[in-house]
């Protein structure tokens, strides 16, 4: 039986983390031929942009309709809502010919969506499980982590930039994490947007910040002008030529964290000790 992977991409506003999980998924598409389910759970829904996907309905359409419907008591008792839901989820997938595509949106109007909210998170853990790898791009901060929507994340992938704010956001969603309880089994670190010469110079420094903190940098992605003009332009990232930085640096990152060719995700999947 092949190996399941949940892998969510976080970190605070600004610091690349939506084209990192483009790159990542990239990366994947190139190597790999496992079944791959991408979700954006950013409210902002920058992914489908940089993945050159259209999204014409989203989970938080859906779950606006459904509380809307049980605030006005128009759903009938027979009807399961958690199967109304679900159906209206798979309406909301976007199957392509390499990956599929969830994009969560948001809801809208007043009113508590607790209840909603519980259905769809058991919805979604049942889906994922039809895939071999579920990569998550959350939304910025820490919204998402307080809500437990990663729940069932195995792999945390935290992503900061050349400022001290993003790591001390680093360690604020690492201290969030355990205090809500949400048990991942590896949570590794991102450093994004570095310029390429000063990568060497401070490689060391930082690994041991923050290892002392109980994280693990997993790599660097230099600063890629390539990447930049592909943004400022709205281009798919996807497009991204092999020869492009970050590119390269990303695949390294992919195959250091064990998601390339037909691994079992063992290692990754190993508790850090």
């Amino acid at each position: 039986m092949r190996q399941k992977l949940v892998l969510a991409v976080s970190g605070k506003g600004g610091v690349g983390k939506t084209s990192v999980t483009a790159l990542l998924i990239r990366t994947l598409l190139k190597y790999t031929t496992r079944s791959l389910l991408i979700v954006d759970a950013d409210p902002v829904m920058n992914l489908p942009k940089t993945l050159g996907i259209d999204v014409a309905r989203t989970v938080g359409d859906a779950a606006t309709q459904l509380r809307r419907s049980i605030d006005a008591g128009t759903l009938g008792h027979s009807i399961s809502k958690q199967d109304l839901l679900e159906g209206e989820v798979y309406e909301a997938l976007v199957e392509g010919t390499k990956f599929d595509f969830l994009a969560m949106g948001r809801t809208e109007g007043e009113g508590c969506y607790c209840y909603v909210n519980r259905i769809l998170s058991q919805i979604l853990d049942i889906l994922a499980k039809n895939y071999d790898i579920t990569i998550m791009d959350m939304s910025a901060g820490l919204e998402h982590l307080s809500r437990r929507t990663t729940r069932d994340v195995d792999v945390l992938v935290i992503v900061i930039d050349p400022s001290r704010m993003a790591f001390d956001a680093a360690i604020r969603i690492r201290n969030l994490a355990k205090e809500v309880q949400i048990d991942f089994k590896r949570i590794f670190v991102i450093a994004n947007c570095f310029p390429a010469s000063l990568i060497e110079e401070v490689s060391e420094d930082l690994t041991c910040r923050l290892a002392d903190e109980g994280l693990e940098l997993v790599g660097f992605v230099p600063a890629d002008d390539e990447l930049t003009a592909m943004n400022l332009r709205g281009k798919p990232l996807l497009e991204l030529p092999d020869s492009s930085l970050a590119v390269k640096a990303v695949e390294a990152i992919a195959k250091k964290l064990g998601l390339l060719g037909d691994s079992t995700f063992l290692e990754l999947l190993r508790p850090a000790t």
